[in-house]
């Protein structure tokens, strides 16, 4: 895969977990990203996601929107420095109430589990596709219920997880670490399926990200690296499967 402007696609600092992660997502990004449009990063933070999509496509414009002025603050400092302006800007807003036109956006992309930490988690899905134009995307990345699950069960001794922790969690579908919640809220595939559902939706791709863990070291060796990289992708389609692993990915189109 390549940029846009040429730059080959190439991680320069293999090494951990959520650089595999970020690999993934851009994979599907370059796939379902229209060449020209206006693209929404709901909930983007410090503009990581906008700045990749800046690289993948050079015809579109990104709005990066956050509920908190402290990230955007850090996303405009990189906007800045990478020189990215006006064709990347950003928005205080919550997804809960965009505070944008219906049928905006080309593409509307939500991850880093934004969604998971709304209150009305389906007030906030209702507003993604309410700016999302029609035949346009809605890309949404959260927790996996079942990769959380088995991470809670190899993690309790690490973080003193309990019992009641772990029945918490699966009564409300949110993680709890000694009693205490941590707001953010996991989804079965199901859970997902029934959003398109309600919502009138197709489900044009799901995938994990990733679909199993490796070791740091495995991911900084330039020889097990590939092969790692070669299963995740042989796998991450897979619906028995990417529900074990740490991110469940949707791809909707708006009909």
């Amino acid at each position: 895969m390549k940029y846009d402007n040429g730059e080959a696609y190439d991680l320069k600092t293999k090494g951990s977990y959520y650089d595999f992660w970020f690999e993934i997502i851009d994979h599907y990004l370059d796939i379902y990203l229209p060449e020209k449009g206006e693209i929404l990063d709901a909930g983007g933070g410090t503009g990581e996601f906008s700045i990749r999509v800046t690289r993948l496509r050079t015809n579109i414009s990104v709005v990066n929107l956050d509920i908190s002025q402290s990230m955007l603050d850090q996303a405009e400092r990189k906007f800045r420095k990478l020189k990215l302006q006006p064709r990347v800007s950003n928005k205080l807003g919550d997804i809960q109430k965009l505070p944008f036109l219906d049928e905006q956006f080309d593409y509307v992309m939500c991850f880093g589990d934004a969604i998971s930490f709304c209150p009305n988690v389906e007030l906030g899905f209702s507003e993604l596709v309410r700016v999302a134009k029609p035949q346009g995307y809605i890309h949404l990345s959260v927790n996996s219920f079942w990769g959380n699950y088995h991470a809670m069960l190899s993690q309790n001794s690490k973080h003193n997880i309990t019992f009641d922790d772990l029945k918490k969690y699966m009564d409300t579908r949110i993680l709890h670490i000694n009693g205490n919640s941590t707001g953010c809220r996991s989804f079965t595939l199901q859970e997902l399926k029934s959003l398109a559902d309600r919502h009138t939706l197709k489900i044009a791709k799901k995938f994990g990200a990733p679909v199993f863990s490796a070791p740091d070291e495995w991911l900084r060796d330039n020889h097990i690296y590939p092969e790692i990289k070669k299963l995740q992708y042989m796998f991450c389609e897979y619906e028995n499967i990417m529900e074990f692993g740490n991110h469940l990915n949707i791809i909707y189109k708006k009909i």
